[in-house]
């Protein structure tokens, strides 16, 4: 929260206040049915899926907010230094992207890992929750939420548009990519870097970030969640697909990657010691 009204204090920006509202009153409420059910139920199950959401929610915002209004204290962009990166270790995030876009049946694949990587790390979260998993769900969680601000406070100092720009590769969209692969975050990169509107809207906002790549954490926390089960076979395999798909559909660098890997095994190392609440 400090960082989220640091950097709108910095940028001289304004909140639109009914936007933001109707989401903090939403986390008000879920921790208010939260504490209800404590209680008033025997099975706490519901109470912490509640919290779960409600600190969530609040996470999502901050991180949303510091992320893009970050935009606006002007660093230089770090596309140049993020390809020189990539080139010092033997990696072209652009020829991968071409490699990937002339692969139809691999491109698929991709997206549809990459578009659901999101709901893949909700589901298991409510799946440890249902098997009565509470402190692994915590866990993610924490793992979670702390990684979006991690993500969105590393970023202010390093803003990039991200590979298909600077490789110039836009022209693959609907031409062996899907339409918004590595450009969707795009509109509202040049509203936040070079709009003049002071005022803040949620509408406006994007997912900006090219450094450290959240995807990248999204994908290990699903390594994460399934290493205690019979499915632990899965994790690896499902997570190196949605790291790869960040390229393409996101627009990653290297680099990218590889900060968003110790972003992840920093917060999940944390997030182990912290996350105990009482089930």
């Amino acid at each position: 929260m400090a960082a989220a009204a640091a950097v709108i204090w910095m940028t001289g920006s304004r909140i639109e206040i009914a936007g933001f509202l109707r989401f903090f009153l939403l986390g008000l409420a879920l921790l208010g049915l939260s504490l209800w059910c404590r209680r008033r139920l025997p099975d706490r199950r519901l109470a912490h899926a509640a919290a779960i959401v409600g600190a969530a929610t609040w996470a999502l915002i901050l991180c949303g907010l510091v992320s893009n209004v970050g935009l606006r204290l002007g660093a230089p962009l770090a596309d140049e230094r993020f390809a020189r990166a990539d080139a010092l270790v033997g990696i072209n995030a652009g020829t991968v992207v071409q490699s990937i876009a002339a692969q139809p049946l691999v491109t698929s694949i991709l997206a549809a890992a990459y578009n659901s990587s999101g709901i893949a790390v909700v589901a298991v979260i409510f799946l440890a929750i249902a098997r009565n998993h509470i402190g692994a769900a915590w866990e993610l969680v924490a793992t979670a939420i702390l990684s979006m601000q991690v993500v969105a406070i590393a970023s202010l100092g390093v803003p990039a548009w991200g590979v298909m720009r600077h490789f110039g590769l836009a022209g693959l969209q609907g031409a062996g990519l899907p339409a918004g692969a590595g450009v969707y975050q795009w509109p509202a990169f040049e509203h936040f870097r070079h709009g003049g509107d002071q005022l803040v809207r949620l509408a406006d906002m994007g997912g900006v970030v090219a450094f450290p790549s959240f995807h990248t954490v999204l994908a290990l926390m699903l390594t994460q969640a399934l290493a205690g089960t019979r499915m632990r076979w899965l994790g690896p395999p499902w997570s190196a697909v949605i790291i790869l798909a960040a390229i393409p559909m996101g627009g990653h660098y290297g680099v990218d990657l590889a900060a968003g890997f110790l972003v992840w095994l920093g917060c999940a190392v944390l997030a182990r010691r912290i996350s105990s609440p009482s089930a």
